[in-house]
């Protein structure tokens, strides 16, 4: 079967939907995006490392992580804190992103939502992010938020498969 991404951006609203089937159980979905063992694995676009500082996923906590390119152009610091924890169905937290002491930078709060859900195929992930203004949303889909969201999809469910044939 051929998975796709699909994505939908919405001016009016100021969000950005980005949508994948994954072939991997929710349960799985789940501890990737939670465990900093699994995202290390596979967040974030193709070429990029990341590393997690700290991952306490509950309401109040926090996620530190820093996003670099594998050719050593680029890297990003971000925090997350997180609002609602629904465990396996629903993440939603403030992306930001840090100077070095972990500072959040003025504008850069993105209200974030991801839910997961169970299909015939596998798991529905839905990333809803919400934009302070339509200059952040069109600021971000510059950079390559887009991109690097399809990517980070289908990285999770690459980063199961492989770990599935490995232990088989």
């Amino acid at each position: 079967m051929n998975r796709k991404t699909t994505t939908i951006k919405n001016y009016e609203r100021r969000e950005l939907i980005v949508e994948r089937i994954v072939a991997i159980p929710r349960t799985l979905a789940w501890q990737g995006w939670t465990k900093p063992v699994h995202i290390v694995r596979w967040w974030g676009p193709r070429n990029w490392t990341t590393t997690v500082y700290e991952m306490d996923v509950r309401p109040g906590g926090v996620w530190r992580y820093q996003l670099a390119a594998d050719d050593g152009t680029n890297k990003v610091l971000c925090q997350a804190v997180y609002r609602e924890v629904v465990e396996p169905s629903k993440l939603v937290y403030v992306d930001s992103m840090s100077d070095e002491n972990w500072n959040v930078m003025n504008g850069s709060d993105m209200l974030t939502a991801v839910t997961f859900s169970d299909t015939v195929q596998g798991t529905k992930v839905s990333i809803t992010t919400h934009f302070t203004s339509v200059e952040q949303l069109e600021g971000a889909e510059a950079m390559g938020m887009i991109e690097g969201y399809t990517d980070t999809l289908e990285r999770l469910e690459e980063y199961w498969q492989l770990r599935e044939s490995n232990s088989q």
